[in-house]
């Protein structure tokens, strides 16, 4: 008994060091890290968005899928987040299930998939990966498309609103652009 126990630990501490090697190799490469957003965030760009049933709604770098998760709480969407790192992408797919959740979770490449049908995009990434996607955004999205990013303004495009830092609260600045 001891022997299976032993291996079966062995097995498990196996899987966890690879998965967080292939998480660390994955954000070399995608340059940005699981950040998780705060609760307080996550409610305050809600609570800004004002999200409609029927709204597709998509979260690039989703991470552990904590902000659809609540999005998907508020109204009835359409919710993809999409994140290529393994192990908030498994975490993801955790709350997903214990919250009982109907989000979409996709390993895919944001940059590879079409925002075409995106009313609201949420986005907590870094300067780099904003800016480049200010082209698809504006390549891709329909006229109306809400795209809401914490902390990091995107260059190249100009903000219609923006929240500055509220440090009582907490809460970082907030950036919302318009197609």
């Amino acid at each position: 008994m001891d022997f299976l126990l032993s291996n079966f630990l062995l097995l498990l501490v196996s899987l966890v060091v690879f998965l967080m090697l292939l998480t660390v190799i994955v954000n070399l490469f995608i340059r940005v890290p699981f950040v998780p957003s705060k609760k307080r965030v996550i409610n305050r760009v809600l609570d800004l968005a004002r999200l409609k049933d029927g709204d597709k709604v998509y979260d690039l770098g989703c991470g552990d899928g904590r902000f659809l998760i609540e999005a998907g709480k508020r109204a009835r969407i359409t919710a993809t987040g999409f994140e290529a790192a393994p192990i908030p992408f498994l975490l993801a797919y955790l709350l997903k299930w214990i919250n009982r959740s109907k989000i979409r979770i996709s390993a895919h490449n944001f940059f590879k998939e079409n925002l075409k049908d995106a009313d609201v995009i949420f986005c907590y990434l870094g300067p780099e990966t904003m800016a480049e996607l200010a082209g698809k955004f504006r390549r891709e999205c329909h006229k109306g498309a809400r795209i809401f990013s914490n902390t990091f303004h995107i260059e190249g495009m100009t903000p219609v609103k923006v929240w500055a830092k509220d440090k009582e609260h907490k809460l970082p600045t907030i950036y919302l652009y318009e197609i």
